[in-house]
């Protein structure tokens, strides 16, 4: 296991710019194999589980409406898609094929017509679709990394058997703004 994972977490903790991480007690390199029994644990790693639970609870509330957003834009996308696909096939057998044959002024017209139409519908479609699936991505993404973070801070929490209890509270939003209380408790 790193050393970087135990001394982020600790007060100890000093970083220069020269030499990287230093035990603050030493003003060294830390030098431990398992555990360092100096660490003391208070606000450097409070300050990082409210970060990381914090944000953990707000992706899992925002989840339903990921979902929702993931299933309604890939709906509209395909349906857009589809559009765009019958618009341009109604054209190609039925308009194009007659102005082919009488090429003129107004059939260079029809063609610009069909392409801007059929392939704005298109575009418009596999936007809607690349954007559902990009949210849905990135929402799973960042969960995923979150919950690895936390589990290193598990890990290392108990070569020290050390637990956390916590309640996250979040206040009712008010123009845009959402007040969150989290309380912490080191057992």
């Amino acid at each position: 296991m790193k050393m970087k994972r135990h001394c982020d977490l600790c007060d100890h903790q000093k970083l220069s710019l020269q030499k990287g991480d230093l035990c603050g007690l030493t003003n060294q390199k830390p030098e431990f194999n398992r555990t360092c029994t100096t660490i003391d644990f208070g606000n450097n790693l409070l300050d990082i589980l409210e970060d990381i639970l914090v944000d953990l609870e707000e992706l899992k509330n925002t989840k339903k409406k990921v979902y929702k957003n993931v299933v309604s834009g890939s709906i509209v996308g395909v349906f857009l898609l589809i559009c765009g696909y019958i618009i341009f096939d109604y054209f190609y057998n039925n308009e194009l094929k007659a102005i082919i044959l009488k090429f003129d002024k107004s059939s260079v017209d029809s063609i610009g017509f069909l392409i801007i139409v059929s392939g704005s519908v298109l575009i418009t479609g596999y936007h809607y679709l690349k954007k559902a699936i990009n949210n849905f991505s990135n929402h799973k993404n960042q969960l995923i990394s979150l919950e690895n973070y936390k589990l290193e801070i598990d890990e290392v929490l108990s070569l020290y058997n050390q637990k956390y209890k916590y309640k996250i509270t979040f206040d009712k939003e008010v123009h845009g703004t959402q007040e969150i209380d989290i309380e912490i408790e080191l057992t």
